[in-house]
């Protein structure tokens, strides 16, 4: 960092600082965003266990089986839609060439981090 913003030595001090808090608040930004996104879901997943169990208790108990196998199957679907398609539509980002994008349009099954070579 020498050198790198000018002769003075306070001016290249304090832009340094500057350069390090940037890199340190980016870090942090983009750790909060990855906890909030699986806490949410985690919460989502815990919902759906109190929804089976609200309908559990409404039922007859022959149909017990039934209603929470039919909950644990609309959990997994929407866990692979979201893997499908909701990632992308959601966090999937505008196209550079066509402007602002009301979803988004990259990222279909998690594959925009992937290097398929």
């Amino acid at each position: 960092c020498v050198g790198k913003h000018g002769t003075d030595v306070t001016t290249n001090l304090l832009q340094c600082i500057s350069d390090g808090t940037e890199a340190a608040r980016a870090d942090l930004i983009l750790g909060v965003d990855t906890f909030y996104l699986i806490y949410a879901g985690a919460l989502v997943f815990f919902m759906q266990v109190g929804f089976a169990m609200l309908l559990a208790g409404s039922i007859r108990s022959k149909n017990v089986k039934n209603v929470l196998l039919w909950n644990l199957l609309d959990s997994a679907g929407g866990a692979v839609g979201f893997w499908s398609l909701g990632y992308a539509f959601a966090y999937g980002g505008d196209d550079p060439s066509k402007g602002w994008t009301f979803i988004g349009n990259r990222g279909f099954f998690l594959s925009d981090d992937v290097d398929m070579e």
